[in-house]
């Protein structure tokens, strides 16, 4: 019998036993590694600790041990993702410990080891205006490969409503330029497509406007530029967008419209306008900040898609877990048969709940878990934050995906190794419990919703 997943409980300091790792690694002579954490943003306040927010510096050393132990022949192993375009790279690896991770493997040569921040360009906020900053030591040494999508995109059947396609920060016509009718493209990493083992390792979080963020979601760090990635259609739900709910409230529209026309061309208007914003936030009682308290009250900061309503971001997730399938080391159009290894380690020895993924509140939620399908690992996630998996798109519209393989699940039917007891089918996978949804989810994607 194949086990689907293997979970590991009780996970008391940051990672699992190495062995544990190197027991579940795909058997095979790879060369070229990959490992792909969850690096998305340094910690900005304590409320929202690092430890919750990006994998777990402590479980990247020990699946890095685990492959130089299980794959003698591996040439490099990299370790990279790409954060938001404001993330300070350097400041992330210090709160996390990952630079005693990068001192303690720098000088290894068989494999070489390689830490990279994969972005092509990036942002500082300075005063909540985003100012470019020069090219430096970040980047894909092995540059970035287009691969081709076109009318096989999940985006295309949507494509008609193109001039909406947005993600928040991010220029429109880059935007659009990569997706419209029958044209879908993305710019994957170098390093990424030249894998021939791929290692997924997501954090267990809830996400604005995906309900949660694990195996799936974590492959938009493998595109070297957010640009290409449509994340909301602009507009209210009523008006055939799903960039907010249709009862949003007007400061917050209006707040969003004048961040996106401003926040990248005028610094002296953007900076004249932010104590107006903090005013109207108070006079109409907006919160912005995900605290626990924050969450229990008032009207809750909605906008970029951050809703359940949200029916785009799932197609851009689900392209990216093709290419991943199949898109052939030099990029262009997909192969036929899958072109890496695949497996997902899901960091949740502290997950995130409430306003993730950038407001993560932390749990101590001491699992950590292994599948070979990343629809599975994200089933698993979402059954043990209490979540109903068929109201989250990114796990609901499993069929879609049409995998040969990945697509061929039953959730009733799965095969579980429960830390060491054998559990046949998710919802006898008992719950930890029931984690806080992202606001504009909750009370949408519990298995019990909250009493109103």
């Amino acid at each position: 019998m194949t086990v689907d997943a293997h979970l590991l409980r009780g996970v008391a300091s940051a990672a699992p036993p190495v062995a544990w790792i190197a027991d579940r690694l795909p058997a095979g002579d790879f060369r070229r590694i990959m490992l792909k954490p969850n690096w998305v943003h340094h910690e900005v306040s304590p409320d929202f600790p690092i430890r919750a927010l990006i994998t777990s510096a402590a479980l990247i050393d020990a699946v890095i041990e685990a492959c130089v132990a299980r794959y003698p022949n591996a040439e490099t192993i990299t370790v990279g993702d790409v954060p938001l375009q404001s993330c300070d790279f350097e400041t992330m690896m210090r709160q996390s410990g990952m630079d005693r991770v990068i001192a303690k493997w720098r000088d290894r040569t068989a494999p070489r080891i390689v830490f990279r921040d994969l972005r092509r360009e990036r942002f500082r906020l300075e005063n909540g205006f985003m100012v470019a900053e020069p090219p430096g030591d970040y980047g894909d040494p092995l540059g970035y490969r287009e691969v081709r999508l076109d009318a096989a995109s999940f985006l295309d059947p949507i494509s008609g409503q193109r001039e909406k396609f947005r993600v928040s920060d991010y220029d429109v016509q880059r935007i659009q330029s990569s997706h419209r009718q029958g044209h879908h493209r993305y710019l994957i990493a170098g390093s990424v497509l030249a894998a021939d083992l791929f290692i997924n390792l997501p954090k267990m979080k809830t996400h604005q406007k995906a309900g949660l963020t694990g195996a799936l979601k974590n492959l938009v760090g493998c595109n070297g530029e957010k640009a290409f990635l449509v994340h909301y259609l602009k507009g209210r739900h009523r008006a055939g967008g799903d960039e907010f709910p249709s009862s949003i409230a007007w400061p917050i529209l209006l707040q969003v419209r004048v961040r996106e026309a401003l926040q990248k061309r005028s610094r002296l208007l953007f900076s004249l306008l932010r104590p107006v914003w903090r005013a109207m936030k108070k006079l109409y009682g907006i919160r912005t900040e995900g605290t626990q308290d924050n969450l229990k009250k008032g009207t809750f900061y909605l906008a970029a898609g951050a809703w359940y309503g949200n029916d785009t971001i799932w197609r851009m997730v689900y392209d990216l877990n093709r290419i991943i399938r199949f898109a052939p080391p030099e990029g262009g159009d997909l192969a036929a048969t899958p072109q890496r290894a695949y497996l997902a380690i899901v960091d949740g020895v502290v997950s995130g709940e409430g306003n993730g993924p950038l407001q993560p509140l932390p749990v101590d939620s001491g699992v950590v878990w292994t599948a070979t399908n990343p629809l599975v690992a994200d089933l698993v996630m979402a059954q043990l934050m209490g979540f109903d998996y068929r109201k989250i798109p990114c796990c609901a519209r499993y069929r879609d995906l049409g995998d040969p393989e990945w697509s061929q699940v039953d959730p009733a039917a799965l095969h579980l190794d429960d830390h060491g007891t054998p559990v046949t089918g998710l919802e006898s996978l008992a719950p930890l419990r029931t984690y806080l949804p992202s606001p504009g989810w909750r009370g949408h994607l519990e298995r019990t919703p909250p009493a109103t």
